[in-house]
């Protein structure tokens, strides 16, 4: 929102947001009439997340629209993860590694059983 500029030369606060959250964000902080100010084009890189100029006024309310609306966001000196990815990542690992144990399994006792008639 280039109207917003003017918060970037005003006490304000950094703030990164995943890109899957961008959209979910930034209609949440239309809706309560928050202002905030983001460019990507002036971010160097993008896989912190984006990162939004937000007034410090609008701290408190800013940090209930992100747990009301489940958003993962941090600050500059804390990094940005998102943990539900990983656990997801997790899941799917463990499944592999069980089914290729299964597998493997089911293919020594087939070869037993064939191999010793």
């Amino acid at each position: 929102m280039n109207e917003n500029f003017y918060i970037k030369h005003q006490d304000h606060l950094k703030l990164y947001v995943l890109w899957k959250d961008k959209i979910n964000f930034e209609n949440a902080m239309t809706r309560k009439q928050l202002p905030f100010y983001s460019e990507v084009k002036e971010q160097a890189f993008l896989d912190g997340g984006i990162r939004y100029f937000i007034l410090e006024t609008d701290r408190q309310k800013v940090d209930s629209l992100l747990i009301e609306n489940d958003i993962v966001a941090s600050i500059e000196t804390i990094p940005n993860q998102d943990f539900r990815d990983i656990k997801k990542f997790y899941n799917v690992y463990a499944w592999v590694a069980v089914s290729i144990v299964v597998l493997i399994a089911l293919a020594l006792i087939i070869e037993f059983i064939v191999f010793n008639d």
